[in-house]
């Protein structure tokens, strides 16, 4: 197939999204039983001729692939004619892919990868990228809805053929029913766990969970509706409802999660909820201020219930999938209220793009920590970048994922999807790309059996707690 355009998550130019987004509904929920789409169409993967797939992927590498010296330096068709006898003597589809992405990992780029519909990262790119008209038959599947996958809410990392909760969606239906980072998830209605397959048909149900919360623990049981996560509108919902104020030694500390740099609305909602005129609204009209303006007697009569401004601000980017430049730089000018050059001279195949600068008055700029891990990867690794380089406050936690290239989609025999670095970021000179940004504080979240505890947040709030009492 041919190409599709980029994948946001290069954040290279800022209007690869333009309406990435557009219409999307906040709900502090996710969706209920009624709103369950028609069962999703299991993925059929005995007919995929896997010479056919093979040949399709080393062909589109040589193709789109944007680093040439490094196809040349690892001799790209020799090194496939080398590896092709093993790809179709591998016993099953998963051995195939598995030693294919083997070959994909010696070009040592991110946004390079085969991809089944086992796996999350599968239906975040065709939410966020989509596929052309020549491959639209692949959309049907989802029966006009839109991508998704079956799930709870949480997302999973396998460690030693364990699979360990690494993230839960905040208003999920994994968040409501106590799940927390590092439990390890057992059985799915006694059968064995698996991020996609196993709740694959389920949405509208309520699976049985068994899951260890601590290595020596005795066995839980958590019954948990499977919903469709449709990715995009997933991760706006959950950076809203991540919404929420500590209060430490005299301190108030506004939180938010922001899981996605592909629409900038969630923040703004968010950060919304913190001000004293939020409050107000709510509590006089449900409908909107348009409908029910307050008055200034209505004003008065609350000003002594309102709780005062936070005092400094945590915004968590630990998050599941990079986005779009432009949303990344919307997500600083909302810190900010404005200023524009956050990570300065910024270059794509030799085209530079410099943010010119326009002072506002600041917002959070100075009193705020920002949160990562490697899981910050591509737009949420260099709206990083930007938060230190522009002096907005520490980052806390552990390296990012180093993965800032730009990529294609390209859907492959059985429906299986090719991913494509198709070009490089340089800013301020300097490459992202397998080095990724350091933390001013680091700060490990160890994950088996963590049973939620959450060290980096801790650090960042005494850190903040500090401050204000200064």
């Amino acid at each position: 197939m041919r190409r599709t355009r980029l994948f946001p998550t290069a954040l290279v130019i800022a209007t690869i999204l333009p309406c990435i987004g557009a219409g999307l509904q906040f709900a502090t929920t996710f969706p209920s039983h009624a709103q369950a789409p028609r069962v999703e169409s299991p993925w059929d993967n005995s007919s995929v001729d896997v010479g056919k797939l093979y040949d399709r992927v080393v062909d589109t590498i040589e193709r789109s692939f944007f680093d040439v010296a490094r196809l040349k330096e690892v001799d790209w068709r020799a090194r496939a004619a080398e590896v092709r006898p093993s790809v179709l003597a591998a016993p099953t589809l998963k051995d195939a892919v598995r030693i294919i992405n083997g070959l994909l990992a010696e070009l040592k780029t991110s946004h390079t990868a085969l991809l089944t519909p086992d796996e999350y990262f599968y239906y975040i790119l065709l939410d966020v990228v989509g596929v052309d008209r020549d491959a639209s038959g692949l959309m049907t599947k989802f029966w006009g809805g839109g991508p998704y996958f079956a799930g709870t809410g949480a997302f999973t990392r396998e460690i030693d053929g364990r699979h360990f909760v690494d993230a839960v969606l905040e208003g999920s239906p994994a968040d409501r029913a106590g799940l927390k980072y590092g439990d390890e998830l057992v059985l799915v209605d006694d059968a064995p766990y698996s991020p996609i397959a196993a709740l694959r048909g389920k949405v509208g149900k309520t699976v049985e969970l068994t899951i260890r919360r601590h290595a020596a623990a005795d066995l839980q049981r958590l019954g948990v509706p499977v919903v469709p996560i449709r990715p995009v509108k997933a991760f706006a919902e959950a950076t809203q409802a991540s919404a929420r104020i500590i209060e430490r030694g005299g301190a108030r500390i506004g939180y938010v999660h922001i899981w996605a740099s592909v629409e900038s609305r969630s923040l703004v909602a968010a950060l919304h909820t913190f001000t004293p005129d939020s409050i107000i609204l709510k509590r006089l009209s449900p409908a909107g201020v348009e409908a029910y303006p307050p008055d200034q007697a209505d004003l008065t009569k609350m000003a002594g219930e309102l709780p005062k401004p936070i005092d400094s601000l945590i915004v968590d980017l630990r998050g599941r999938v990079g986005g779009s430049m432009g949303v990344a730089a919307k997500f600083l000018e909302t810190l900010d209220a404005g200023r524009k050059n956050y990570w300065g001279n910024t270059r794509r195949l030799g085209r530079s793009n410099t943010y010119m600068d326009r002072q506002q008055n600041p917002h959070f700029h100075g009193r705020s920590v920002a949160l990562i891990d490697g899981n910050t990867r591509s737009a949420g690794e260099i709206l990083a970048y930007g938060f230190k380089r522009s002096g907005f406050g520490p980052l806390i936690g552990t390296p990012t994922a180093g993965a800032v290239s730009a990529g294609a989609t390209h859907v492959m025999p059985g429906d299986l999807l090719l991913y494509v670095a198709v070009s490089g970021l340089e800013l301020d000179g300097q490459h992202l790309e397998g080095a990724g940004v350091t933390p001013d504080h680091l700060v490990q979240r160890p994950l088996p059996y963590a049973a939620g505890a959450d060290p980096v947040l801790d650090a960042a709030i005494e850190l903040l707690t500090k401050r204000a009492a200064e």
